[in-house]
């Protein structure tokens, strides 16, 4: 591409040369112009083109990148995927295996958020935040309900409340998933109940 860079440049300089004397002699331009026009595409081309161009480009797509997931981790908008609970193995398994599967399943979907534990006796799957952003936003969020719309709860929440739904679907009715608040693990800050909303600190 080099080579274009310096070929396009040369073909400018000459153009630039011939344009003016046509015009002072024959008070032609366009030929000229065409030349002129089409060595300076040249010279651009070649230039986007260049090895070390790419390379800056690729840096500064890095860093956005890096940016933009480091933007992401202080909100609870990366946590808002759904799970994928599956019931293929409804009619093999008891109860409490199923309940297992989807306790382990659970744990991986939540990973990044937190862990997931069973309380048995509530039928409740809770999860623990751990994550450091996360913490300390559920920590604001507990003192202060009024910012839950600009850290994004309602993403949080609306996956939770999805996959209540989901879990419904796998286990049967009676079941919940709340979101523990990390101050007090024995309070949650939010509960979904076979696919609907039971309590949320933000309407309180």
């Amino acid at each position: 591409m080099i080579f274009l860079v310096i070929m396009g440049a040369l073909f400018l300089i000459l153009g630039g040369f011939y344009l003016a004397n046509s015009w002072q002699q024959y008070r032609e331009w366009k030929s000229g112009t065409i030349i002129v026009v089409l060595s300076i595409i040249a010279i651009v081309y070649g230039v986007i083109n260049l090895p070390y161009f790419h390379h800056s480009n690729s840096t500064s797509s890095s860093q956005s990148t890096s940016s933009s997931q480091v933007a992401r981790s202080s909100s609870f908008s990366s946590f808002s995927n759904g799970l994928t609970i599956g019931n293929s193995s409804a009619n093999e398994a008891q109860q409490e295996s199923k309940t297992m599967a989807v306790l382990r399943q659970m744990q991986k979907g939540y990973s990044k958020l937190g862990s997931v534990d069973y309380n048995e006796d509530s039928k409740t799957f809770q999860i623990t935040p751990t994550d450091d952003n996360t913490v300390e936003a559920l920590k604001a969020l507990a003192q202060d309900p009024s910012q839950a719309e600009q850290m994004g709860w309602p993403n949080l929440t609306k996956s939770i409340k999805s996959n209540s739904g989901q879990v419904e679907k796998a286990l049967g009715e009676g079941y919940s998933i709340s979101i523990m608040n990390p101050s007090d693990s024995s309070k949650a800050l939010y509960t979904a109940k076979d696919g609907k909303t039971t309590y949320d600190i933000a309407n309180q």
